[in-house]
């Protein structure tokens, strides 16, 4: 049997890109890798561990296992920015593909064209693929095409998403686009990726989120003041209907107390160590 680990990832800046080819079609962009992970195991006949429907279940049919029924509880909720369409893309791409002997760069870019045919995702399985804190999307394209940088973000940070809404990843998209943030975002993620520095990434999200109002378009007016009052805030950003405040570790049942007034589900994400991890067991 082999079981697959994968991280998640919540983008934060972004710019498609649509280019002739699937492999080639993606995005740059900057975000977190976190914990927890999918965890997908199978002998072949059975398969146990975190699912969504779409991307996952066209992997699994690409592979050959077309008649192969998938009935799997994700540990984060589906639609509102965990990117879990990637993240499962990737677990059952990894377990289901080590049975065929493909190597992991193979199964990861099956990942990646699946995630881009289903529209559910543009650069989510290169960001997971490099799977480390802060991931940067250099290039477009699939894992091995495009390029991805990652760093450690510093200790003493707890990372608290706060669940809003859901949205299908391909609303977002054409709504991101219609308003130009595309555009707005690229200078942004230059200047990231020039420093490769979570400082510079904590302050120039916060900046865009407060003058491009991505943060008070989702929570409201009201909200985006109560997020800046903040105990111990570091940044604060929205992607999709998933909002995400980082705080200091030692204001963070402060900040907890605060965040809840606002009555959303809150839950704690770790920064990812490692990439994707397939093993025998």
């Amino acid at each position: 049997m082999y079981c697959s680990i994968v991280p998640h990832h919540v983008t934060a800046l972004f710019k498609p890109y649509f280019n002739p080819t699937i492999e080639s079609t993606g995005s740059i962009g900057v975000g977190l890798v976190v914990e927890p992970r999918v965890t997908v195991c199978s002998d072949g006949d059975i398969l146990i561990g975190e699912y969504h429907v779409g991307s996952a279940r066209r992997v699994a049919e690409t592979l050959g296992f077309r008649d192969k029924r998938i009935k799997i509880v994700t540990p984060l909720p589906v639609g509102v920015g965990y990117a879990v369409s990637a993240a499962t893309a990737i677990a059952v791409s990894l377990a289901l593909g080590s049975l065929r002997g493909y190597t992991v760069s193979r199964l990861l870019r099956l990942a990646h064209e699946s995630e881009v045919l289903e529209r559910t995702g543009l650069g989510d399985v290169l960001a997971i693929s490099c799977g480390v804190g802060l991931a940067i999307r250099v290039n477009p394209g699939a894992p091995g095409v495009g390029l991805a940088e990652c760093t450690q973000i510093p200790s003493k940070l707890f990372i608290l998403s706060l669940i809003v809404k859901r949205e299908y990843t391909g609303e977002f998209v054409k709504n991101y686009m219609a308003r130009g943030l595309h555009e707005k975002a690229e200078p942004v993620i230059l200047k990231i990726t020039e420093s490769l520095n979570f400082h510079t990434f904590a302050e120039e999200v916060l900046r865009f989120n407060i003058e491009n109002r991505l943060i008070r378009d989702l929570i409201g007016e009201s909200g985006e003041s109560h997020i800046l009052k903040t105990p111990g805030l570091v940044t604060a950003y929205g992607k999709k209907g998933l909002l995400i405040v980082i705080v200091e570790s030692d204001r963070v049942e402060d900040a907890l107390i605060h965040l809840s007034k606002l009555n959303y589900n809150i839950l704690y994400l770790k920064p990812s160590s490692g990439g994707p991890q397939v093993e025998v067991v």
